[in-house]
C-alpha cells in the first residue's frame, strides 16, 4: 500500500504543515547514554507500575512500545515532547541523562535505550519465537539495527532541515538556559548542549550520509537474503529481530524512498505487508500515518516554540 509519510492533508497550506510534521520526527535524536538494566518483578508487571515515556512521532520510541505490544505488557504511556524542549526539563533529565525517548521505568529501575527496552521485554515470559526462532541471530541483529541512525537517513533525505534547525536552536537557547537555573544539574545540560550543537552539523556531512544508506543497504540485504526461506527474519515465528526491524521499514517509507530502496528487494514488501496487519501496528505508528494526528501533535509544540522565542523567556 502505497501512502504519504503523514497522511494526506487537503486543506491549503498542508505542504508546510507536513513539514512542520516531518521536522517534529527528525529532531528525534539516539542519543546514547548508559542504561540501567531493569529485572522487572512479577509485581511490577501486574501492579501497572510499568511506565513507557515515549513521543508518537519518533523513531527509537516505536521499538519500545512494539516490544510491550507484541508482549502484551501492561504499561502506562507518558508523553514526552522531543520537539518543543520538554525532555530537558529537570525532572526527565533525571530519568534520562540524555534528555531523549524512550524512558521505560519499572519500579525504582529504568532503561533508557531502546533495544534494551526491546531485550528486557522480550525477557518477560517466554521469548516472542520460543525455540522455533534462532535466538543468536536475534541478539546478533539486534545490534546491528540498533547501530543504524535512523534520525540521520530521515535528515539526510527530507527537506526540513530549516524547521529541524529552528528546534536545535530553541532546545540549546532552553539547556542554556535551564543550566543556569538548576546547577545541580549544569553537567547534564553540559553535555546535552554538545550533542545538539553536533546534531546541526550532521545534515551536512555528507561522508555521514552516505555511511548511514550503506549501513541500511546492508541490513535490507541481508533481510531479504533471510526471508527468501523464511516467514520472519529469524525463522518461520515473529521475534525481537522483527520488532526492531519494523521502524526501519515504516521509516524508508516515512521519507518516500521504498522504490529506490525496497522495488528491488521483493522478500521485504511482501513481509512488511503482513507486519502492518499485526495488532501491534496501528497502536504505535497511527499518529505518524495520520495527517490529523500528526499536526495535533506538532502544531502546539511549534506555537510554544514561537512564543517562547518571541519572549525570550527560556
Amino acid at each position: 500500500m502505497a501512502f504519504s509519510p503523514w497522511g494526506t492533508y487537503s486543506v491549503q497550506g498542508g505542504a508546510f504543515w507536513s513539514t512542520c510534521a516531518v521536522s517534529s520526527l527528525l529532531v528525534c535524536a539516539a542519543a546514547k547514554t548508559e542504561t540501567a538494566q531493569a529485572s522487572g518483578t512479577d509485581s511490577d508487571l501486574t501492579q501497572g507500575s510499568v511506565i513507557l515515556y515515549n513521543y508518537s512521532l519518533a523513531f527509537n520510541p516505536a521499538k519500545a512500545k512494539l516490544a510491550l505490544e507484541e508482549k502484551g505488557i501492561k504499561y502506562t504511556e507518558e508523553k514526552i515532547d522531543l520537539f518543543n524542549g520538554q525532555s530537558l526539563e529537570p525532572w526527565y533529565l533525571k530519568l534520562n541523562p540524555a534528555g531523549s525517548s524512550p524512558t521505560l521505568v519499572v519500579g525504582s529501575e529504568k532503561i533508557v535505550e531502546s533495544a534494551d527496552i526491546i531485550r528486557w521485554a522480550d525477557k518477560q515470559g517466554i521469548p516472542l519465537g520460543g525455540d522455533s526462532v534462532d535466538r543468536a541471530f536475534v541478539n546478533e541483529w539486534l545490534q546491528k539495527v540498533d547501530a543504524w541512525d535512523g534520525n540521520l537517513f530521515a535528515e539526510g533525505n527530507s527537506s526540513s532541515g530549516a524547521a529541524v534547525k529552528l528546534s536545535t536552536e530553541y532546545k540549546i537557547k532552553v539547556a542554556e538556559a535551564n543550566a543556569t537555573r538548576y546547577p545541580d544539574l549544569a553537567e547534564l545540560y553540559k553535555k546535552k548542549l554538545v550533542s545538539l550543537k553536533k546534531s546541526i552539523e550532521r545534515p551536512s556531512n555528507s561522508d555521514a550520509r552516505e555511511k548511514n544508506l550503506k549501513q541500511l543497504s546492508d541490513l535490507l540485504d541481508e533481510a531479504e537474503a533471510r526471508l527468501s526461506s523464511t516467514k520472519f527474519l529469524a525463522g518461520d515465528a515473529y521475534s525481537a529481530a522483527d520488532i526492531i526491524f519494523t521502524p526501519v521499514l515504516f521509516r524508508v517509507y516515512q521519507v518516500k524512498k521504498d522504490a529506490e530502496l525496497l522495488d528491488s528487494r521483493p522478500n521485504i514488501k511482501l513481509y512488511y505487508e503482513e507486519l502492518k496487519k499485526r495488532p501491534s501496528f496501528k497502536p504505535v505508528f497511527a499518529a505518524a500515518e495520520s495527517g490529523l494526528l500528526t499536526a495535533l501533535i506538532v502544531l502546539p509544540a511549534f506555537a510554544k516554540i514561537f512564543f517562547v522565542n518571541a519572549t525570550g523567556k527560556y
